[in-house]
């Protein structure tokens, strides 16, 4: 129905720029290069009702429905009159599932009077609305994923068979403690509720269940459990969310670690293409067998996003200590720095890629009872992944990672490479 819509509701002005001409031949074409194009002109037509219709149409078209909703309230706003701009806006915050704001312009558009084509698709869309959720009672948003791969060291591993403890001398090491190659099968789950309050507040709450199976004996089977739950608002021009969250992990069905805690982050935009955010976390960490290692952690993380045409760029800064339960000594408590990037690429409509790169260095506060000297840990994570969108519900999806933990204690370093396909159903 919205590709049978009028174009626009406003005139086609005389001796507009051929480049915008072109992206509506691209885009009545279908063409995937109309979003390249549209990304290109943004600097130079943004704020025309025209183009920004336009490149709404390209970025819903290459997938990416935040940049057409900037785009069209825009418009919206420089021609509040146009039907066709207003109903699809109403449609891309439904596809976004911001419910409450779809339903504020429907309502408005069914006090109109629109023809009767634009009528039906209005009432269709209201019709819709109430049967996903009552406002109420919330909504939800789930996928299942299933993926099967090969990793080089799933235990994090050393390369040699004995270590050198100074009180000991050479210390054979179990099967486990080894670097150890074997293939895997995983299961992914996550349950996403959303009980809005309004177009900017929402309570929300979500539970995802990970297992990893591998084929190798010596390798840990693993299971990861993550419940959280909070809430999220805007105050101003700052948007603000505050949740409390638990992750067990389990080993070969056996409790191994409880990590517990809250989490605030506060995040404002400027312009349309620069956000800036922080993240504080407050975290505990409980071990079912080894309480000598039971610690708690605080970790303060800043972040730039920066949309460059169809891409966007997120820069990271961490900072952060964990300190020991144990009294009689902080072998285990550390300071914690670090810096990350990632690169979200649309190749296509179909096709993106991500690609993020994570720094971190750790220095230990004390020495190890074990090797007579304080541990210093770097940490290097590498990471590409590529995702294919078939249909609304499915995805498969493809990853490469590098993983290296470069230590002054030899027990503590180790490298692994992990790949896998995978596809993912949303329900």
């Amino acid at each position: 129905m919205l590709l049978l819509l009028s174009p626009f509701a406003v005139a086609h002005p005389p001796g507009s720029d051929l480049s915008v001409d072109s992206l509506e031949r691209l885009l009545q074409k279908q063409d995937k290069v109309a979003w390249q194009l549209a990304a290109a002109l943004q600097a130079t037509h943004e704020g025309e009702p025209r183009f920004d219709y336009l490149y709404a149409l390209a970025a819903r078209q290459a997938g990416q429905l935040h940049q057409a909703v900037f785009a069209l309230e825009r418009a919206v706003q420089s021609v509040p009159q146009a039907a066709d701009l207003r109903i699809l806006l109403g449609v891309t915050y439904f596809e976004l599932g911001n419910l409450p704001a779809a339903e504020q312009e429907f309502l408005a558009l069914q006090q109109a009077r629109l023809p009767e084509r634009e009528t039906e698709l209005v009432q269709s869309y209201l019709s819709r609305i109430s049967k996903v959720r009552d406002p109420s009672q919330g909504y939800w948003q789930n996928w299942l994923q299933l993926s099967s791969g090969s990793d080089s060291n799933p235990n994090s591993g050393i390369d040699d068979e004995f270590v050198f403890v100074p009180l000991l001398g050479q210390v054979r090491l179990f099967a486990q403690n080894l670097e150890q190659r074997s293939s895997f099968q995983e299961v992914q789950a996550q349950l996403n509720y959303v009980l809005p309050r309004n177009q900017h507040s929402a309570f929300y709450a979500s539970a995802g269940w990970l297992n990893s199976n591998y084929r190798h004996d010596a390798v840990y089977s693993r299971s990861y459990l993550s419940v959280l739950a909070g809430y999220q608002s805007r105050w101003r021009s700052m948007q603000w969310s505050a949740e409390i969250f638990y992750r067990p992990v389990e080993l070969d069905s056996n409790s191994y670690l409880d990590y517990q805690g809250i989490k605030t982050a506060v995040s404002r935009d400027f312009g349309e293409s620069i956000s800036m955010g922080l993240d504080l976390t407050w975290a505990d960490f409980a071990y079912a067998n080894l309480p000598t290692l039971d610690k708690q952690q605080w970790l303060l993380e800043s972040w730039m996003a920066v949309q460059a045409g169809a891409a966007e760029h997120r820069l990271m800064l961490r900072y952060g200590q964990e300190s020991s339960d144990l009294q009689r000594s902080e072998f285990n408590s550390r300071d914690i720095r670090g810096v990350g990037y990632r690169w979200l690429q649309p190749l296509t409509a179909q096709w993106h890629s991500s690609l993020q790169l994570d720094y971190s260095m750790g220095d230990y506060q004390d020495i190890h009872p074990l090797f007579a000297a304080e541990r210093q840990d770097r940490y290097l994570r590498a990471e590409l992944e590529f995702t294919y969108t078939i249909s609304a519900q499915w995805r498969l999806l493809t990853s490469l990672s590098h993983l290296r933990n470069t230590s002054n204690l030899a027990l503590y370093q180790y490298r692994r490479n992990r790949a896998w396909v995978g596809v993912r159903y949303a329900f």
